[in-house]
């Protein structure tokens, strides 16, 4: 038997686009570091988070209360802070790692991080927004707000006062801790048709940079914190 193309059997033939490739390739690879977490014991006794709604656990809806269902029905049977019905992939890293879910910065109640915070937000961006939330639609928690939020936890932490704290770790946890990003996609999404191919491009190379410095001078330099994903 011979056998035609899909092209010619009436079907059209298509490419997966090379974005949604590497973001199932990157979503396998965190799953399988993930399972192999599940079966060992790591020394990480807490996550600190920043990012976009890929790995919002309530921050944004913790500052802007509006939250509804179908959000979170399949897992948590309610809304749960975040923008999805189920799980994150940082909640399946903290269950891996032996965790409780992180506590997002922004909550007040119900909050306990002495296991870690997240400082991410749904519609966050790595470059500050040009205008606010109610015009553009970005959070006003880019990632360089994010940053003085952990600064300002960790002078907290840090203040012999909170060792009495219930719901604050003791001040050697950030050696002991594991920090995470994941953002970047809002910076382009947002105005993506004005943009254009050659803007996307600038774009890219700002926000790159931006997360780098970030990481570089801001997380592993002034603060000292050495174990980032």
């Amino acid at each position: 038997m011979i056998k035609k193309p899909l092209s010619q059997m009436g079907f059209c033939s298509f490419q997966i686009p090379v974005t949604l490739r590497r973001l199932v390739a990157v979503f396998t690879m965190f799953m399988a570091i993930s399972g192999r977490l599940a079966d060992c014991k790591c020394a990480f006794e807490a996550i600190f988070n920043f990012g976009d709604s890929n790995s919002d656990t309530g921050g944004f809806w913790a500052a802007f209360p509006a939250e509804s269902g179908p959000f979170g029905m399949t897992y948590f049977k309610k809304p749960a802070g975040r923008a999805t019905d189920g799980r994150l992939m940082i909640d399946f890293l903290a269950q891996a790692l032996g965790l409780p879910f992180l506590s997002p910065y922004l909550q007040s109640i119900g909050s306990d991080y002495r296991h870690g915070a997240n400082f991410a937000t749904l519609a966050s961006t790595v470059l500050l927004p040009k205008s606010s939330l109610f015009v553009s639609g970005l959070s006003p928690f880019a990632l360089a707000i994010q940053l003085n939020q952990i600064k300002h936890f960790k002078v907290k932490v840090d203040e012999p006062q909170s060792n009495g704290s219930n719901n604050l770790p003791q001040p050697d946890i950030f050696e002991k801790s594991i920090f995470t990003f994941y953002i970047g996609q809002n910076d382009f999404t947002s105005d993506l048709g004005s943009l254009g191919m050659s803007g996307s491009k600038i774009m890219l190379s700002q926000v790159v940079s931006q997360i780098a410095a970030t990481i570089k001078v801001s997380i592993f330099t002034d603060l000292g914190f050495v174990n980032i994903v």
